[in-house]
């Protein structure tokens, strides 16, 4: 069974507040195979990317759950997203592996400025996995 959340998370750094969409997947089925993480990745980015409230100057932190747990930042990495943060020493993947951050930059380039329209294809059906997207730089 598949559930998510969508939420705005907000930081503080001194006086300045920042913002960014968070996106909570559970997926245990998914773990199964790289390439349903990969795909579920592409579908929900621009999803999150449509999300109103404030503007999300920190990106998207995407978490995706899945059995066994699978690094989701290597994943997208691997399927072309740039900008993408995410745990790269092994005790750090142990604990947040299921987690990753998506910049803003790279989000506007490959789906369009926030906010898009929701459900809208940001390619124009024209781009496949792991394909940049347009506008996004080579």
């Amino acid at each position: 069974m598949l559930t998510a959340t969508v939420d705005e998370e907000k930081t503080t750094d001194g006086l300045s507040a920042h913002y960014r969409i968070a996106v909570d997947i559970s997926a245990p089925a998914a773990g199964r195979s790289e390439a349903e993480v990969a795909e579920l990745i592409d579908a929900v980015l621009p999803l999150a990317w449509s999300t109103r409230g404030h503007e999300p100057d920190a990106g998207v932190v995407l978490r995706i759950r899945t059995e066994p747990q699978l690094e989701i930042g290597r994943i997208a990495q691997d399927a072309g997203w740039r900008d993408v943060g995410f745990p790269s020493t092994p005790e750090l993947v142990e604990k947040i592996g299921y987690q990753a951050s998506f910049g803003r930059r790279s989000l506007d380039e490959r789906i369009g400025s926030w906010p898009v329209a929701a459900g809208a294809d940001p390619t124009g059906g024209q781009r496949t996995r792991g394909q940049p997207g347009p506008g996004t730089p080579q």
